[in-house]
């Protein structure tokens, strides 16, 4: 019997092989530019090298029939930026700011006189702290100027996962009757992986866009691996190499944020439930210390001190400034729980408060 002229005709199994393996080409090359970003933001080793060697040709072949246009396309109608890092960008919101009045020169230049000096003010870099411990009266250049309701006092807070934490909390002690709090923290950012976000183009784009007064910095919990050389190659952690790039890291953050007169919060790393990470973290809080000592319009939170048990370990309960015993960290024994990151949101500000003068006006807790 004669087949139907309307019965469907069945694909061999033949033709159906060839169907798939066409698709799937065709998906390789579409999604190649984007499975490259992201195997070049991995960590280094074998896995990176074995994936890049992969994906390149496939890149390679792409551009070169032009797919790689089709693929840029596509991810700029959802909404996706092609050429953006695999940590994405900063996006801060529309801001009304008031007129800028530029200083006349680099503000950390200019500093009162011995004879200038207010009387009772101490010296922007005491030896006992970081720097800008300045308590000295409103010629002191340190002192951060008095926030009012018509120019309120700019702040940001920047980092990795552990400053999303204390972004929401800095906002919630500040008055925001007279002050502006973003919270522009990252996950999985930090100093090490340029590639995957670079936080010194992230606070140059924020000095540019908010002009803030005061900027919180906590991060270098994700920052335990190799750097990348200028030759593509691994700077492995703890190496000489390695401390001095990323020495040279935190001093570019820190002056792309002081050069244009903000004053700088480093916050840095607790103590944390795995032991094996103690070692790394204190050598980058010797680091954070050391950098915003060099400034006067920087200086550092030591809250390692502040959250480690009364044996120097790690402990989830930790005593508050009135005694009072708190569960303060996270199950994962790094993170904070609300009470922990308000905790830590009060140490940050009052070291604001101790190194630049911040008002009290600023504030909804007593100084």
């Amino acid at each position: 019997m004669d087949e139907s002229p309307s019965a469907p005709r069945l694909a061999s199994a033949w033709q159906a092989l060839v169907a798939l393996v066409v698709c799937l080409a065709l998906w390789t090359a579409l999604a190649a530019p984007i499975l490259e970003r992201n195997a070049s933001a991995g960590p280094l080793g074998a896995r990176r090298t074995a994936a890049l060697a992969v994906l390149r040709p496939v890149v390679a072949v792409s551009d070169a029939l032009a797919i790689t246009v089709v693929s840029e396309s596509v991810e700029r109608a959802l909404g996706r930026d092609p050429d953006a890092p695999p940590g994405g960008v900063l996006v801060l919101p529309d801001l009304d700011l008031p007129e800028l009045d530029l200083p006349a020169e680099d503000p950390r230049t200019i500093s009162p006189g011995p004879d200038d000096r207010p009387s009772g003010s101490v010296d922007p870099n005491p030896s006992t702290g970081g720097g800008g411990g300045s308590q000295g009266g409103p010629e002191d250049p340190v002192r951060m100027r008095v926030p009012t309701p018509g120019n309120k006092l700019r702040v940001a807070v920047i980092g990795d996962s552990l400053s999303q934490g204390l972004g929401p909390q800095i906002q919630h002690w500040m008055d925001t009757d007279v002050a502006r709090v973003l919270s522009l923290g990252r996950q999985s950012t930090g100093l090490s992986r340029q590639d995957y976000f670079n936080w010194q183009a992230g606070m140059r784009q924020i000095v540019d866009e908010f002009r803030p007064d005061l900027v919180f910095v906590m991060l270098g919990s994700n920052d335990g691996q190799a750097q990348i050389s200028r030759d593509g190659g691994a700077i492995p952690v703890g190496s000489v190499e390695w401390v001095e790039g990323y020495r040279e890291r935190a001093a570019d953050l820190l002056q792309e944020a002081t050069r244009a007169g903000t004053r700088v919060v480093w916050v840095g790393i607790p103590v944390v439930r795995p032991h094996q990470r103690w070692d790394f973290y204190r050598r980058v809080n010797d680091i954070y210390r050391d950098t915003a000592r060099a400034d006067p319009f920087g200086t550092f939170v030591d809250t390692w001190s502040a959250f480690e048990a009364r044996d120097g370990g790690y402990s989830a309960y930790v005593r508050n400034e009135r005694g009072v015993l708190q569960e303060m960290r996270a199950p994962d024994g790094i993170h904070f729980t609300p009470t922990g990151y308000g905790y830590l949101g009060r140490l940050a500000i009052r070291a604001a408060a101790d190194a630049f003068g911040l008002s009290q006006r600023a504030v909804t807790f007593r100084l």
